[in-house]
């Protein structure tokens, strides 16, 4: 099958490109959508944290901590660490009575450039709660809590935390965990190696009624989180947040670092993984829009902004310069 090609010009002429793999999938493991290598063994990375948040919820610690809808859609981020994702996270700490130096994710500069400027302008420095995924480490700090397990050491392979995520995707994916090629993700927690197909599969299988009823549930409770609560799954010109608002209800997508978008749309029953060879984000959200328009779902493609639909490459004045463009090798 062909990859999809991202074109990206500057006046008449094609400047860059990015290639695009990624395929579409039915809970019945038929293919509604394919191209380029569908086999493709990738790291899902942040993507996966639907995933990563289902012990959250099936563990019991959720209701617990009496944690909100906010909570568990921020458990599923990657976030801009604007101020209303930072005071969250630290208030969810104080509630589970612990620090920012329990955080195991490290300390990122926050995800966007405005962010980011915002921050040097109040002379601020980036500390955990800014790093994107800090949300998800709060979220895997309170089931250690409610478990009873270690906190310290809670993004380590062998920790008993990680052991049950390994469980939950034995589940999802019909696989061996223990057989998959693991690495570290940026926030230091591992990141399991998979084909495109086996991810699409399995996002498709965490809408469908295959799981075990206490798994099933969390997923759908992480699901309607994150879809009443788009803001708090990434934040301002997010994509993954106007795909969410777009989807009004319908529709869970995650980015991932390097290339990759996953997601699901419940009532079709139907799970996506693709990913950018070249891991732009640019490549990713063209491709993104793109798969979804070709599946029939014009009227969430239409909803976003103009940015999204028809991104533009731009002066420094704004002057419009050349587009961002999906078509067929």
């Amino acid at each position: 099958m062909h990859p999809w090609i991202v074109e990206v010009t500057r006046g008449d002429l094609v400047e860059s490109q990015h290639i695009g793999h990624g395929v579409v999938i039915d809970q019945s493991g038929q293919t509604l959508l394919a191209f380029g290598d569908v086999a493709r063994v990738t790291f899902p990375r942040s993507a996966a944290k639907w995933i990563q948040g289902l012990e959250l919820v099936r563990s019991g610690a959720a209701d617990a901590f009496q944690l909100t809808d906010q909570h568990l859609a921020i458990a599923c981020a990657s976030h801009n660490g604007e101020t209303a994702h930072t005071e969250l996270v630290s208030s969810w700490l104080a509630q589970i009575g612990l620090r920012l130096s329990d955080l195991e994710c490290g300390t990122s500069p926050p995800f966007t450039e405005a962010v980011r400027l915002q921050l040097a302008h109040a002379h601020q420095t980036p500390n955990p709660l800014h790093h994107c995924c800090s949300g998800k480490h709060a979220g895997m700090l309170s089931v250690c809590i409610h478990r009873g397990w270690s906190t310290a050491g809670y993004t380590q392979y062998d920790h008993p935390l990680q052991a049950q995520i390994r469980e939950h995707m034995r589940q999802i994916f019909i696989c061996d965990p223990e057989e998959l090629v693991y690495a570290i993700d940026g926030c230091s927690v591992p990141t399991y190696a998979m084909p495109l197909t086996t991810l699409a599969k399995g996002f498709a299988r965490l809408t469908s009624d295959d799981l075990d009823m206490a798994l099933g549930d969390a997923a759908q409770r992480l699901f309607k989180a994150q879809t009443a609560h788009p803001f708090m799954v990434a934040g301002t010109d997010r994509l993954d947040t106007a795909l969410l608002e777009a989807g009004q209800g319908r529709l869970q997508v995650k980015m991932g670092a390097e290339g990759v978008y996953c997601g699901a749309i419940p009532d079709r029953g139907l799970g996506f993984a693709l990913k950018c060879e070249d891991g732009t984000l640019r490549g990713q959200e063209a491709l993104v829009v793109r798969l979804l328009s070709q599946i029939g779902e014009d009227a969430i493609v239409k909803r976003l902004a103009s940015t999204f639909r028809h991104p533009e490459i731009l002066t420094a004045r704004g002057q419009p310069v050349g587009h961002i463009s999906v078509g067929r090798q």
